[in-house]
């Protein structure tokens, strides 16, 4: 991880720090090959946005890299397996596990070979679904607890449903990244955020098995549930029995309970002015049969019904040919007031983190213009990238942890040395973390101006580069 627990403060690691922490223990078959992926991932933390030769100037250091993609050993999972360890080795507390899935396309590389399907089929490229780590109190970001690829291939001619269900599919993912990430240690809970994607029988079995708890987008209101008009749940309760009539789940949706209302203010966008949203939240009890026709899974866990809690958050009164706000929210955490259901929202709302973590792997560092000549060969680097991401986002999210802290106590030395130097008005002793990241931003083009509000992840970036090559005159300077 870039950031390391000290009792309850957060420290920026320098970089060569942090390439100890997350590589040093990778397990490639020789302790030459590890070593190599440090010295791949220190260049690439220089310039992570360019390609291989350019990361790495030297022309043996361009060759080895790239015979270190091509060894067997060497693959996605062995590349991130020491960052996903560590990762999961929660402190005590609520932990959110945020998964999706983001498809690399790979279509102005033609000579790839071992592609999977994009899209609609015209498509060249694979699919990587990271379930990212946050720190439900702060927004903190963690790091990634498991990942996985998978490649779309075409479906099979005249497939029953029963067929579909035995193979490897794109829905599977979300449950087979819950079972990598495993169980929660001793003191932390884990608390599982899924999009509409993840909306499916078999990942809620998933997760009820890892002793896990969910937050999960419902998409599929059709479905038929159990009305269950006792008590609702409480977090951790996967295999009570419901009981009561089987209704649509937008049917049953009508009977729940109205806990309270807010105003959300919402930015203005394409089409639509900016406006002020009146919002109703309720909530109900219902449970969830197991389908009719069952994966190999849900057949050996056993699980034939899951019970669990809807939060449905509605816009009232919306303005005239504006669509209103919906969720339905599907969850495993007790919401009988509105304190609890508005926790369940809050998680929710953190699941944008990944959408920002899948633009940092694109834009930041650029995963989609590396070139290989087989997918087996790009899966090793899409690792590395995909744990070299973590620090570029981490950046921006630390910034808002204990804002007030002074700097010298959660950054590396040598960077409030450098920024000194660059900019001599400044006391860096007396910075806060807020005021540090700030003046970090500024290096990064950021004006700081009061209408300007809070610098990006690019920026931010940015001047952390400008820095790090600040840093390294110095250092050179200095020998």
């Amino acid at each position: 991880m870039s950031l390391v627990t000290e009792g309850e403060a957060m420290r920026m690691l320098e970089r060569g720090e942090w390439v100890e922490e997350n590589f040093a223990g990778c397990e490639l078959g020789h302790v030459k090959r590890t070593r190599r992926l440090m010295v791949m991932a220190e260049n690439m933390l220089e310039c992570p946005e360019v390609s291989l030769p350019r990361q790495n100037v030297e022309w043996s250091d361009v060759k080895a890299a790239y015979r270190l993609c091509d060894r067997d050993e060497v693959t996605f999972p062995a590349v991130a397996e020491c960052h996903w360890r560590r990762v999961r080795q929660t402190p005590p507390g609520v932990h959110l596990l945020i998964s999706d899935t983001t498809d690399i396309n790979q279509y102005t590389h033609p000579a790839t070979t071992g592609l999977g399907m994009l899209g609609d089929g015209q498509g060249r490229g694979l699919q990587l679904h990271s379930c990212l780590v946050v720190e439900a109190a702060t927004g903190v970001v963690e790091g990634l607890a498991a990942a996985k690829v998978f490649y779309r291939r075409p479906s099979p001619k005249k497939e029953t449903r029963a067929q579909r269900l035995n193979r490897p599919r794109e829905s599977s993912l979300w449950g087979d990244v819950v079972d990598q990430a495993g169980l929660p240690p001793a003191g932390s809970q884990w608390v599982h955020v899924f999009d509409r994607g993840g909306d499916n029988f078999e990942s809620m079995c998933h997760i009820a098995a890892q002793r896990c708890d969910w937050v999960i987008r419902a998409s599929k209101l059709k479905r038929k549930v159990l009305l269950d008009s006792g008590k609702q749940m409480a977090s951790g309760q996967h295999g009570a029995e419901g009981s009561g009539p089987l209704v649509a789940l937008d049917q049953a949706i009508q009977t729940a309970t109205l806990v309270g209302s807010y105003q959300l203010s919402l930015r203005s966008r394409p089409g639509q002015a900016a406006r002020v949203a009146s919002l109703n939240v309720r909530t109900l009890r219902v449970a969830f049969p197991a389908p009719a026709e069952k994966s190999r899974y849900v057949k050996a866990c056993g699980i034939n019904q899951i019970p669990l809690n809807v939060v449905i958050v509605e816009e009232v009164n919306a303005p005239k040919g504006v669509t209103p706000i919906r969720w339905v929210l599907l969850t495993s955490l007790p919401v009988e007031t509105l304190d609890q259901a508005w926790t369940v929202i809050g998680y929710y709302e953190l699941r944008w983190t990944i959408e920002e973590y899948h633009k940092v792997l694109k834009t930041g560092c650029g995963v989609e213009q590396h070139s290989l000549r087989t997918a087996a060969r790009l899966e090793p680097l899409i690792g590395l990238i995909s744990v070299v991401g973590v620090r570029l986002l981490q950046l921006k999210t630390i910034s808002k942890h204990e804002p007030d802290a002074k700097a010298r106590h959660r950054v590396p030395t040598l960077w409030l040395m450098a920024l000194k130097k660059r900019k001599p008005k400044l006391a860096p002793r007396d910075l806060t973390v807020y005021e540090f990241f700030r003046e970090l931003a500024k290096l990064g083009g950021f004006l700081g101006r009061k209408h300007d509000g809070e610098p990006g992840w690019q920026t931010l970036w940015t001047g952390h580069q400008r820095l790090q090559a600040l840093i390294q005159g110095l250092q050179l300077a200095a020998s």
